[in-house]
């Protein structure tokens, strides 16, 4: 029987394999695969049902399409993670399986404490940086320079952080053994000065334009590094981030270098460490601002010419301080003194234009760099010759809606944002609302004064509307600035009698409380954000703001990340003159901002005179003889009294129309 099987299926083998590859169920190469048309099938099904376009086409948002594929691997359905990858892998011009860590030559304990945080795999950013920053050729290795360019949320800082980890991994352990063998040599006494293998520090250096991305580069680093994730300091409450018993990503399983040391320059307080006590003593990888970093290189206590890596994160705000070029002016002095090479120089940012690149390369501070996107890596002149304008691409995730809505007069913008707020909160009925995630919101204003003054208001006229820990910011809604307050501030806001005193949290906390989701209404500048990761933020609201396309691609890249499941909405609240000036960003930035309709002031066109016994009554603008209820009538009044100025106040605001 056996035998007659055999000869059956050598005879009708030319058929099989004719039909297998019709219908696709043969594949052939690492991916071969039983039931491959099946599986397609199922895959597509999955796809359409499980990821929530329906019958719609799968869209083009990388950042989208790497959050679809990570929930899919969680869920299991392998079938749809499938049709992702295909799909991820045919927009950026991927190999098949080159997302390992391991594949792409991450030492095992990165690779091991990667999967452990959560990290199961790279992105398409990390992916190019990993397989470009490298070449080794005639058995010698070269890290060259790059410019890594990739939308907001695509993951740049481990762009940057994993090639630099990989590079050192090496020494970092061989040092971390001497130390260990030295100490049990000496008898268990510790003197770090006398370790024979010590690498040169610092090995790598971070330039940051503020002091809040310092802050969570740095926290990044350390947990890369065997940290742990909480920051008594600054989250002095209690959340479930905090504590989880069972972690996979814990002390007793990380396996890397254990001595490894991560200090911050960007302020005073760390100035003085720097000076006084020993901040700099054996740091590996130093982040700070360029005004910091510049005065401690110039004061002599940073040894410039042992640095063998420099990153410029945000190059496109960095680069024209003068900050920047007093640091690399003094990095060259100090490799020129010791006849030592430069070390290598990665730009990273979102928004990084050609004149960026052009003017650090003219000014000798990059040779020849790559241009690192999520679809390639290649030349930036190469890349900036097959660009008809000579400008690198700078675009908005596609994933989320850009909306804007008209107000005639510029007072009416804060009563208009205000009845946003109210609407996303509270409008939905219970039984929807609980299926609905809790909105998210960072607003946008134009400086850091309009910011206290948005916030102040809407305190006033928001605070029985918007859930939040009461004891962590002030109901539900924070105000977060450049990095101008180090602790508790108080300012005034307005004048005279009517002033009153906004309290300003210090920014980091402020900046913790929204990520640990204290806080649901973040009221900011866009300076006070850039590079900033919040989590799960389901709106971006501009307050009166169109901006250059870079500033743009900054507010609204607060949605639409990499680890966010809502897809996001930003909405612009705008005067009529400035809807052209968004529509033509839109066409540079390829996305199509739609117009949607402002939610109207309540019903109140006048106040009626007396009632009988004293009361008053509310006539809708119909002229329905109908009262409204008393709750919306004292809402109404309330938002008249925190929201709109007298007409005496200097800033001319009145209440628009419609309200008494």
């Amino acid at each position: 029987l056996a035998g007659a099987a055999v000869g059956i299926y050598i005879m009708w083998r030319p058929l099989i394999v004719a039909l297998c590859s019709a219908t696709g169920a043969l594949r052939v190469g690492p991916r071969s695969l039983a039931h491959g048309a099946v599986r397609r099938a199922a895959a597509a099904v999955s796809v359409a049902t499980d990821t929530g376009f329906g019958s719609a086409p799968m869209p083009d948002d990388l950042n989208l399409l790497e959050t679809l594929l990570y929930d899919a691997v969680q869920r299991e359905d392998y079938a749809a993670a499938a049709e992702l990858r295909d799909r991820i892998g045919w927009l950026s011009g991927a190999r098949g399986g080159d997302t390992d860590w391991r594949e792409l030559g991450l030492p095992e304990w990165l690779s091991d404490w990667l999967g452990r945080l959560g990290y199961s795999w790279g992105t398409r950013v990390q992916v190019q940086a990993l397989r470009g920053l490298t070449e080794i050729s005639g058995g010698q290795t070269r890290h060259r320079d790059a410019a890594i360019v990739a939308p907001t949320g695509s993951g740049k800082t481990l762009a940057y952080l994993l090639p630099l980890l990989r590079r050192f991994s090496e020494d970092l352990l061989q040092e971390d053994l001497s130390r260990h063998l030295a100490t049990a040599i000496d008898g268990g006494r510790t003197d770090r000065t006398a370790t024979p293998d010590a690498m040169p520090r610092p090995v790598a250096m971070i330039v940051v334009p503020s002091r809040e991305l310092g802050v969570q580069v740095s926290l990044l680093a350390y947990r890369l590094l065997g940290g742990s994730a909480g920051n008594p300091t600054l989250q002095p409450f209690s959340h479930p981030s905090r504590y989880q018993p069972g972690n996979a990503a814990n002390m007793f399983t990380y396996s890397g270098p254990r001595r490894v040391k991560v200090a911050g320059l960007w302020d005073e307080q760390m100035l003085y460490a720097a000076a006084h006590q020993d901040l700099l003593k054996d740091v590996h990888l130093l982040v700070g601002t360029p005004e910091h970093l510049a005065r401690v290189a110039t004061s002599g206590n940073l040894r410039l010419h042992q640095l063998q890596a420099l990153v410029i994160d945000e190059a496109d705000v960095c680069l024209p301080m003068e900050a920047t070029s007093q640091l690399m002016r003094r990095l060259e002095e100090a490799c020129g003194a010791f006849a030592v090479p430069r070390p290598q120089l990665l730009l990273a940012g979102a928004s990084i234009s050609a004149s960026h690149v052009e003017q650090a390369a003219r000014r000798g501070w990059v040779q020849a760099p790559l241009l690192v996107s999520p679809t390639r890596v290649e030349s930036c002149a190469a890349a900036l010759l097959c660009r008809p304008d000579g400008e690198l691409e700078q675009r908005v995730p596609s994933g989320a809606a850009h909306e804007y809505a008209v107000c005639e007069r510029p007072e009416e913008l804060l009563g208009t944002l205000c009845r946003l707020l109210r609407l996303l909160f509270t409008a939905l009925p219970e039984g929807e609302a609980a299926a609905r995630p809790t909105p998210r919101v960072v607003v946008f204003a134009p400086s850091a004064d309009a910011a206290v003054d948005t916030a102040s208001r809407l305190q006033a006229a928001l605070w029985s509307d918007i859930d939040g820990d009461a004891t962590a910011g002030l109901w539900g809604l924070s105000v977060l600035l450049p990095s101008a307050e180090d602790t508790l501030t108080s300012r005034s806001v307005g004048e005279g009698e009517d002033a009153t005193f906004a309290v300003l949290e210090s920014s980091l906390r402020v900046m913790e409380m929204f990520r640990a989701n204290q806080t649901s209404v973040l009221v900011t500048t866009a300076a006070a954000t850039r590079g900033l990761d919040f989590p799960q933020v389901t709106h971006v609201i501009n307050l009166g703001i169109v901006g250059s396309a870079a500033d743009y691609v900054h507010r609204a890249g607060r949605v639409g990340r990499i680890g966010q499941r809502e897809r996001g909405a930003v909405l612009s609240l705008l005067l009529p003159a400035e809807v052209p000036q968004l529509l033509q960003l839109g066409d540079e930035l390829h996305f199509s901002p739609t117009p949607t309709a402002a939610p109207e002031p309540p019903p109140l066109a006048q106040l009626a005179a007396e009632g009988e016994g004293g009361g008053a009554s509310f006539i809708a603008p119909s002229g329905d003889e109908e009262s409204i209820a008393a709750e919306e009538v004292a809402k109404a009044l309330e938002d008249i009294y925190s929201l709109y100025e007298g007409e005496g106040d200097d800033d001319g605001m009145a209440p628009p129309p419609g309200l008494p």
